[in-house]
């Protein structure tokens, strides 16, 4: 007798439905399988929630803690209830801030501040700068020349090397990468001069080219020397401070100024001197912009608090366990819809994660100030008065209001202070690839996208489930072979009756 092959035969002989026979023995191998896959999908969801979560409260971040964002919140300019108006913007423009008080002022500004610079429009040898000009055209005499810019004690450019070879755009270059932010090396097409300039301004502003050579051990040492730009026959002009004449609205003289920069800060006015000139500045205070952010801040903050908390305590509904793929066979879309929306509910009720970060939002909101020993309610931001709605914060506008126009500083110091802890809270749980919620859910596009714990256990479900259904696929085959065999013998047997009833 031939051994039975894979070619499932019908119960043609004993006339029996082998394929509901053997998927009914079946029954228990299935139903293992779809429990492994409704726990994985109930993982793939609590997972999708996550990152939702993740999305919002990164969000959040984002838009009120980067100092990028126009919606910044914890700078001094969020909490600047003050504008100032110049009539004479080329002159002289300024803004407040939230310790400012109101200013009605005239200024004359007499000088800016301005740095010490080194210019030529000739080198040495009298031929004239150019931009392609070489150095060696100029006057340099040798390759390898090193120095450095000083623009103060301790502060020195790195070692700039030039050669004969080297255009004047070619030492710009060098000049302006050995000591970016500090020094500015530029030639003029209009006024056909070199000049270095140090960006510090005020009297007290250096430049000073620095000659240096390398000792026995290979290093840069110092000399006592500043010649190695000497061929270009660079005069030097120093810094001055800046200097201006404040006046009352009146005319009458109330100070002047002598300032080594150009913008500076007086009683929380920052002021910008653009020009020579006369202007006036006034002020005016209004609190509403300070206030709408504030509140905008509020309700986006609430909202979070609010879904993590119906999360937490939303109760499972018993008998909605994930569909199958055979049950969703036998169901409309709607219908797999509302199953799905009762399968969700209750997924984590009480997750201790969610939780935990709730507590940590509460208590960095809500807790006392501790450099000033203020709390946010002390300037009428309080808590909900609504036991279903904890972590979550009000507004007293008339409160804050009062104290924004009284003592804007303080509501400032306060503010930030507070807002700073929930920044850093906020950042433990999405903040990087190595917060809380990252490590559990994981973040898209990230490197915890695929390594967290959530995919950790799909990954184990999904191994699960290839097992089991590869066992059951060895179990539904020894049972057709079974049949086959059932069947050949019974084939035998009618064809043996057959014989001896047509005798």
């Amino acid at each position: 007798m031939s051994s039975v092959n894979s070619v499932r035969i019908p119960g043609l002989a004993t006339g029996m439905d082998t394929d509901q026979m053997i998927k009914d023995m079946l029954t228990g191998e299935q139903s293992k399988i779809d429990k492994v896959f409704q726990n994985q999908q109930m993982v793939k969801w609590q997972q999708e929630t996550y990152r939702d979560i993740t999305k919002n409260v990164k969000g959040f971040y984002d838009k009120y803690f980067s100092v990028t964002s126009k919606d910044y919140i914890l700078g001094s300019k969020s909490f600047n209830t003050i504008t100032v108006n110049s009539s004479n913007n080329s002159v002289i423009t300024a803004t407040g801030s939230s310790s400012a008080s109101n200013i009605n002022y005239n200024f004359d500004v007499k000088r800016l501040a301005t740095s010490k610079t080194m210019s030529a429009s000739s080198a040495s040898n009298g031929v004239t700068i150019k931009k392609d000009s070489t150095l060696e055209e100029l006057g340099l005499l040798v390759d390898g020349a090193t120095f450095k810019i000083s623009t103060g004690e301790g502060k020195e450019s790195k070692v700039i090397t030039i050669n004969k070879d080297d255009k004047v755009s070619d030492l710009i270059n060098k000049i302006n990468e050995s000591f970016p932010g500090e020094v500015k090396a530029s030639f003029s097409d209009m006024t056909g001069k070199l000049t270095i300039s140090s960006n510090t301004t005020g009297d007290s502003s250096t430049l000073k080219i620095i000659d240096v050579e390398k000792d026995a051990d290979g290093n840069y040492v110092n000399k006592d020397t500043s010649d190695s730009l000497s061929f270009l026959k660079m005069s030097e002009t120093e810094g001055k401070n800046a200097e201006v004449i404040v006046m009352d609205s009146a005319g009458k003289v109330i100070k002047e100024l002598n300032e080594s920069k150009n913008t500076f800060n007086i009683d929380g006015i920052t002021y910008n001197l653009n020009g020579v000139g006369q202007a006036s500045l006034t002020s005016t205070q209004d609190v509403t912009p300070v206030v709408e952010k504030l509140e905008s801040f509020i309700n986006d903050y609430n909202k979070i608090m609010d879904d993590i908390y119906d999360l937490v305590t939303q109760k499972k509904s018993n008998g909605y366990p994930p569909l199958t793929e055979a049950q969703k066979k036998e169901m409309t879309e709607e219908e797999i819809k509302n199953w799905d929306k009762k399968s969700k509910e209750g997924m984590l009720r009480n997750d201790s994660e969610l939780r935990a970060f709730m507590d940590d939002m509460k208590s960095a909101m809500l807790g006392p100030f501790e450099s000033l020993g203020k709390s946010l309610s002390d300037i009428g931001i309080t808590s909900v008065d609504n036991y279903n709605k904890p972590g979550q914060i009000k507004l007293d506008v008339d409160k804050f209001t009062k104290v924004l126009q009284e003592n804007g500083d303080l509501a400032e110091k306060i503010t930030t202070g507070v807002f700073d802890k929930v920044k850093t809270n906020m950042y433990k749980y999405v903040g990087s690839s190595t917060s809380i919620f990252a490590k559990k859910a994981g973040i898209e596009k990230t490197s915890t996208d695929l390594n967290n714990l959530y995919s950790e256990q799909i990954r184990k479900q999904e191994e699960q489930i290839k097992k089991l259904t590869s066992k059951m696929k060895t179990k539904e085959q020894q049972l057709y072979s079974k049949f086959a065999r059932l069947e050949a013998t019974m084939s035998k047997l009618n064809s043996q009756m057959n014989y001896f009833v047509n005798q």
